[in-house]
Order: structure tokens, then C-alpha cells, then sequence
């Protein structure tokens, strides 16, 4: 079923305040010890799922296969670019849709069409960095709680630019943890967020071409660095943005 974009919009939205922790959550590369917001009953539910422990002679591709999940699915999530060389004992989050019931690891036939083994990567082909900084944090489960996209840190100010052309479908300020929110809808039905901003710089309606900046670097209340929450969405679909980077 396709979506009209505002009903889209209104679902990345949503997706938002259940992922508050976004703008709050510490900076990991700054102390040994990790500093979580304990996740709500309503923000472990978001990412429906469960895990599965690598045993000798698995690969990614045949665990996303019994699990009747898409390979990308499973690398996106778990930001694995190379498939080839995941570990024993490694712990894998095979996301689940449409039921709260956990995966069941099977040797059930599936039809092989639905599935591709290789994983594939836009690298720099449609988008470009927003801002550059560190990656503080990656898409994927985080403590529970599913990140949609990635905070990169930056200097409180700096300038945040469009990651490709598009038209600006949401200019906001009124949702807590997020601060300052701009949302941009691209070509073949992609959404870009850029949330936790100082300051936004262009108006609901507007065009921006890639790399026009958009906004600057802020932080939020309960922030400990300024940074950057930026997102990719193919329709209603959370895309993994280190796939689409340069």
C-alpha cells in the first residue's frame, strides 16, 4: 500500500518520539562507561524481533533465510558491510514485522526469489554527509531500543547541509528531545530527518539543493554533546545511513 506523504510524514514523526534518546543519550567515545536512558515499555516494542547466536558454519545469508527475513534487513540493523565475516558466538538482531511473537530459527523451505546475497550499498550515490564529525552513535538496537539513524558530533553552530535535493516537508521545534526538526522529501520516495538543530534556516515549501545549508549543530536539554541526529527513510521503511554515505 502506498502512503500519501503526509501520512508518511506523520509516521517518521511517531517514530521520533518513541526514539527520544536520540538527542539525550551520552557520548560513548568520551567514557568507559556506557550511559543509557532505560528504555519505556512503549520504546522496547518499536523493534519487534529477536536474537540469534552464531554457531559454527553459519553465515548471515542462511540465518536471515530461516528466519524469512531480507538479508539487507539484517545487515542494515546490525551494521555488518561485510556479511562474510561474522563470528561465532556473535549475537545478531533479526528484526521482525507485523507480530510481537519472537523469530523462530527453522530449516523451513522458503522460496529463494525473496532473497539476495549480496548486500548492497549506495555509497555516495544519492546522499552526502550532512555535517562532518564523529559517528557517536549507529543506527540499530541501542540498550533495547531501536536508533532510526546515527548522531554525528559537531560543534555546537556548525552547519548542517541538505544530503541531496529535495523539498523541505517539515520545519518544527515542538518535539521534546529533538529540538529543532527539518525533514526533506528526496526523489524515489526517500525522507531525510535532521533533528537536535540550533537554529533551522529554511521555510516549509521550499527546495534546497544538495549540500545548502539547512540548519546548524545543536544541543539538546538533556544532551552532553552537541550533535546531529540524522536519518534516512525509504517510504516507511528506517534505512541504515552508513549504507548510503560516502
Amino acid at each position: 500500500m502506498i502512503l500519501s506523504n503526509k501520512k508518511l510524514i506523520i509516521l517518521i514523526l511517531l517514530a521520533l518520539v518513541v526514539n527520544l534518546t536520540s538527542c539525550t543519550i551520552k557520548d560513548r567515545t568520551r567514557s568507559t562507561k556506557a550511559h543509557y536512558k532505560t528504555p519505556t515499555k512503549t520504546e522496547t516494542k518499536t523493534q519487534k524481533g529477536t536474537y540469534h547466536t552464531v554457531k559454527k558454519g553459519e553465515n548471515l545469508w542462511r540465518i536471515s533465510y530461516t528466519y524469512g527475513v531480507k538479508l539487507q534487513d539484517v545487515a542494515e540493523i546490525n551494521n555488518i558491510t561485510d556479511p562474510t565475516k561474522i563470528r561465532i558466538g556473535q549475537r545478531v538482531f533479526i528484526p521482525k514485522k507485523g507480530t510481537s511473537k519472537k523469530a523462530t530459527y527453522s530449516n523451513k523451505k522458503t522460496s529463494k526469489k525473496k532473497y539476495v546475497k549480496k548486500v548492497r550499498f549506495e555509497k555516495g550515490i544519492r546522499f552526502k554527509w550532512p555535517v562532518t564529525g564523529k559517528v557517536l552513535s549507529k543506527f540499530g538496537m541501542r540498550s533495547g531500543t531501536m536508533n532510526n539513524g546515527i548522531d554525528i558530533g559537531a560543534k555546537k553552530g556548525t552547519k548542517i547541509r541538505a544530503a541531496a535535493k529535495g523539498r523541505v516537508v517539515y520545519v518544527g521545534t515542538q518535539m521534546r528531545g529533538y529540538g529543532n526538526i527539518i525533514i526533506l522529501e528526496h526523489k524515489g520516495d526517500f525522507f531525510t530527518v535532521y533533528a537536535c538543530n540550533k537554529k533551522n534556516l529554511v521555510s516549509l515549501g521550499s527546495t534546497v539543493e544538495q549540500g545548502k545549508v539547512i540548519a546548524q549543530v545543536g544541543k539538546s536539554a538533556g544532551g552532553s554533546f552537541p550533535k546531529l541526529h540524522f536519518e534516512i527513510r525509504e517510504g516507511e521503511k528506517n534505512r541504515n545511513p552508513l549504507f548510503f554515505l560516502p
